[in-house]
This record gives C-alpha cells, structure tokens and sequence, in this order.
C-alpha cells in the first residue's frame, strides 16, 4: 500500500503543472460586413434590369476593395478569383469573393470593416450604371455619377405674376404675346396638395389673361407622382412609353384619354429641361415629346428614365436597384441613362427667350 501510495506521489511530482501550448492569438482583421455585401450582390444580380452578369459585380468589387488599399498605402497582391460568367446570382462565386476581401483585409490593418464594405459596394453597384441604382447609409454611393451643370433654380422672367410661389414652387407670369410661363420643382401629390389640380387652376388663370401657349420650365424639378396624368392632359391617348423589365418588354404606357382637358386648353407647349432634375420631368416631356405636342427646348435632360426596388437593410441602410426603364414607344429612342436631346438647343440663360420667340412662331403659324 505504502509503495503504491508513494509511486502515485511520484508520478504527481513529475507531472507537475501540464505544459500548455500556446496558440497564435487570431489577428485583429476587419469585419468586412459580409452579410451586408451579400445583400447588395443579391439585391443587385437578382434584380437589375440591365443584367448585369455576376463576374463583371464581384471582379469590379475586388478591384474596389484592391484600389482602396493602395491608396491608402497597404498592398492587395491576392489575385481575383475565378467566376463564373452568367447574369444571376451564384453564391459559391460570393463565397470565393468574399474570402478573397478577408485576405485584402487581413493584410491592411489600415483599413476599417467599414472602409471595405462602403468600397465593395461602390465597386459592386459601379458594374451596372444607373441613376436609379445606389446604396444610401447616411452616405450615398450612385452607381452612375452625374455632374449636373445647369441651374436648378433659374430666375424668373419679366412678365405678370398670376400665381405666387407655393409649396411645391410652382408658380406662373405671362409674358409678351400671350405665353404663359408656367414653373414647380416637384410634382407633389399629398393629402392637402395635388400638383396637377394646382396647375389646372394656373391653366384656367392663364386662360383668363389670354394665354396662347404654354411654357412649362422644369428646370431642377425633383420628380414626384403622376408626371404622365399631368401630360395627359394634353394628350388624346396616344401610346407613347415603353417599359422593359429584366425579362423583357412589360408593356406600353399610354396617356389617359379621360384626362385630355377641352379644347380651349391645347395651346402649343413647350417645355424647358435641362441636366438637373428627378425622372418626373422627364417623363413628363417624354409624354409629350413622343405624340408631337410638345417642343422641348434647352438642354438634354439627366437620362434617369425608369424605376427602383428599394430594400432597406437590418443596420437601417438602403440598397436600391433599378428594376424598370422607359423609352419611346412611338420613335424608338433609348432614354434611361442617355437622357432626352432637345429639340432647339439652348444655354440656361437663354432658354426662357428661345422657347418664347419659338412659341410666338407657332401663335402667328410659322
């Protein structure tokens, strides 16, 4: 008993405090918000009109992800994965790009989760250009940067005020031989306003004062809702728009016939735009530009002619994809993304004068 008791001390001694291994602590890489960017890639992949393929959205956001790095002074030697080419969603290839972003990070310390993730996504949406594709967290990132040029808020004209400025800027003179100038910046419809009942009653002002032409100045107008029933009521229901969805054609967009005012009200119109403002006015011109009732005038307009599928993100961000684009169902002419080419060019100064003198030509029959 004393032998056994002594060799069990024995051992205990010689064991002493077992000999720990000490593991690499695991290196303090960045969260590059993976859940994030796979959202941004389904969102964009499954849902983008133009189709944009898999392999141009995830090889663009390495580049992204790559250049970030250098610029600000770290390396990005890993090599782009191999993807495959098809316009849908593959999440093994996510998989792949997303293990390759992890080793950008994990070799440029320099560089928050955050940093990586806003580069992704801007890479990732830039592979698909349009104004209605974009990614907002308090920052935004357009897939299709614009430099806009022209006036957003041109001055008024020399003329008689028939309607001050309201609540959704519009506001209207009449100028020399008759032409009322008509003017908003967004086409508001809420529970107390109605943008198309306001200029209905500055069209029956107008008349009253011996309009005999219309000059809408959109100038800057931000959008809004029902460009296309405000058009229609110049319109006799003529089919004028195409809508294209990522499977195809959805359809053609016509004015609504029941909205057409009477006689007293189609005066020749012209409508001034130039390359700021939302889609509203765009549609709006488009409306009328198709049918031939219209002269558009200035310069040619942003080109975002189409519609957006927003989804809203668990961190509160927002990502939204461009799901619709409109063209002309009558010409044939591309509009999203190239814009709407005036009729009669003209710089923001002399826009006013141009439409005039062309509208005072079309009052005495020229």
């Amino acid at each position: 008993m004393m032998r056994y008791l002594a060799i069990v001390l024995l051992a205990a001694a010689c064991t002493g405090v077992p000999n720990v291994v000490s593991t690499p602590r695991p290196t303090n890489t960045p969260d590059i918000q993976r859940a994030k960017l796979d959202l941004v890639y389904s969102a964009l992949t499954d849902q983008d009109v133009h189709k944009v393929s898999s392999k141009k959205a995830l090889e663009m956001a390495v580049e992204a992800v790559r250049a970030e790095a250098r610029r600000t002074g770290g390396k990005a030697d890993i090599e782009t994965p191999a993807f495959q080419d098809a316009s849908e969603t593959i999440f093994p290839d996510f998989r792949k790009f997303a293990d390759a972003v992890s080793k950008i990070a994990a070799e440029n310390p320099q560089l928050s989760g955050d940093d990586i993730a806003l580069a992704a996504v801007t890479g990732m949406l830039r592979s698909s250009p349009d104004c209605h594709t974009y990614y907002f967290d308090g920052r935004r990132v357009d897939s299709r940067p614009v430099e806009e040029t022209g006036m957003s808020d041109p001055p008024a004209p020399q003329g008689r005020e028939i309607w001050p400025r309201d609540e959704a800027g519009l506001t209207a003179r009449m100028l020399d031989g008759g032409i009322a100038w008509i003017r908003f910046i967004e086409f508001r419809v809420t529970g107390t306003y109605d943008i198309r009942a306001k200029v209905k009653a500055v069209l029956e002002r107008a008349l009253a004062a011996g309009a005999k032409a219309w000059l809408f100045d959109l100038r800057g107008n931000v959008g809004g809702n029902g460009p296309e029933l405000m058009a229609s009521s110049f319109m006799n229901g003529e089919q004028v728009m195409t809508v294209d969805v990522r499977t195809g054609r959805a359809g053609v967009r016509a004015a609504v016939k029941e909205l057409r005012l009477p006689d007293e009200y189609q005066l020749p119109i012209a409508v001034i735009l130039n390359d700021r403002g939302g889609s509203g006015p765009e549609v709006f011109a488009l409306f009328l530009k198709e049918a031939k009732r219209a002269t558009i005038v200035g310069k040619k307009s942003i080109g975002c002619l189409g519609a957006t599928s927003p989804t809203r993100m668990p961190d509160g961000s927002l990502i939204s994809v461009v799901v619709e684009e409109y063209g002309g169902a009558v010409t044939g002419t591309k509009y999203n993304n190239l814009g709407i080419e005036p009729d009669i060019a003209a710089d923001d100064a002399s826009a006013i004068k141009v439409a005039s003198d062309h509208l005072l030509g079309r009052i005495a029959g020229r």
